[in-house]
């Protein structure tokens, strides 16, 4: 199975991520974090993973995913291959990524994720359209499978608030989305957004509307 998994994490989360890794016991040689100054993740902290540093210190989570997606390009195997975008906090079963995988490519679709609200009445509710829709029929931000040979990018100009979104609408317009009914995450506590964090996200905002022509959710 051609899938990797990808996670950006700094060191005071690494209690975290291992908790998730170990959880969802996915081969550590298919495995990338990304970690960040200026708390970074040490070599001895996970073993056997690939480490990656992004090189800029400052917050954008979309350049710390895309140097990873960037190095995964570089390294898988020939053929289709499948990344699992996973926030360090994500909790995720195997048998979850299997059928999460299974639908992607049974379904022809450029991204999948859980229906971790249990709204979706169907197998699949698969989207294809760039209209807004409630974060209950939204991918999960924190836990996305995108078919990595589509060769799609987080948008760098959104640093922290609706890169998720972004990344999910260039998918949608790509191939299509799927919810699949009967899969869950669990995903830890959002974290408020205060200070410079604050300002960056109403800027993601309006960014996002200027290119999309709306917001993401309704």
């Amino acid at each position: 199975m051609n899938t990797w998994l990808l996670t950006p994490c700094q060191h005071p989360r690494v209690s975290d991520l291992t908790t998730s890794l170990a959880q969802l016991s996915h081969p550590v040689d298919r495995t990338v974090v990304v970690t960040t100054l200026p708390e970074l993740i040490e070599p001895d902290d996970l073993s056997g993973v690939t480490l990656l540093e992004s090189p800029e210190p400052e917050v954008n989570t979309s350049r710390w995913w895309n140097t990873g997606l960037d190095w995964i390009e570089q390294h898988h195997e020939p053929g289709p291959y499948d990344v699992l975008c996973m926030e360090a906090d994500v909790r995720i079963e195997w048998s979850t990524l299997a059928r999460l995988r299974m639908v992607l490519r049974n379904y022809n679709l450029a991204m999948v994720g859980a229906d971790c609200h249990g709204v979706v009445t169907t197998a699949v509710e698969t989207r294809y359209d760039l209209d807004p829709w409630t974060e209950e029929h939204s991918i999960p931000g924190g836990c996305m499978l995108v078919a990595g040979e589509l060769g799609l990018r987080f948008d760098e100009q959104f640093r922290w608030c609706c890169a998720a979104e972004d990344f999910e609408w260039q998918h949608r317009k790509a191939a299509g989305t799927g919810l699949v009914r009967g899969l869950t995450i669990e995903h830890g506590p959002r974290r408020p957004l205060t200070g410079e964090r604050a300002e960056h996200a109403e800027e993601d905002r309006q960014r996002f509307v200027a290119k999309w022509g709306g917001p993401p959710t309704r």
